[in-house]
């Protein structure tokens, strides 16, 4: 499975999924205009990868500001992710978040409260 690698915009997270490694990463800010659209391709592959995950996967996230419609759909790719870790694979998600970002770091444990994943806090 190719790994999959999306260069930011000034309103699109820079992507990387990779298959072999079992790492993926967004990193920025998540406002395009159609959110949808942008992570289509995101969650074909991850629904893919889903289907033989590696041993371990490690989802990190670094991300500056994101809207409510980028927001449904990290939701939807933690729920991939979550499926992934109940048929017994390891999943760790590293949740990067400015020092003085509450609102960011909040997400981050609202996130940790909806799915059953082992989550890592790092604050910049």
């Amino acid at each position: 499975m190719d790994a999959l690698k999306i260069k930011p915009t000034a309103n699109s997270l820079e992507v990387s999924l990779d298959a072999e490694t079992g790492k993926f990463s967004f990193v920025g800010r998540s406002y395009p205009e159609n959110s949808s659209g942008f992570f289509k391709p995101v969650m074909e592959w991850a629904e893919r990868y889903a289907q033989s995950p590696a041993a371990k996967t490690e989802c990190m996230f670094k991300l500056e500001y994101f809207n409510s419609a980028s927001r449904k759909c990290i939701i939807e790719l933690l729920k991939i992710l979550d499926t992934i870790h109940k048929n017994t694979r390891s999943v760790t998600i590293i949740w990067n978040f400015e020092e003085d970002d509450e609102n960011m770091k909040e997400t981050g444990e609202e996130y940790q409260n909806l799915f059953n994943l082992n989550f890592k806090f790092s604050s910049y």
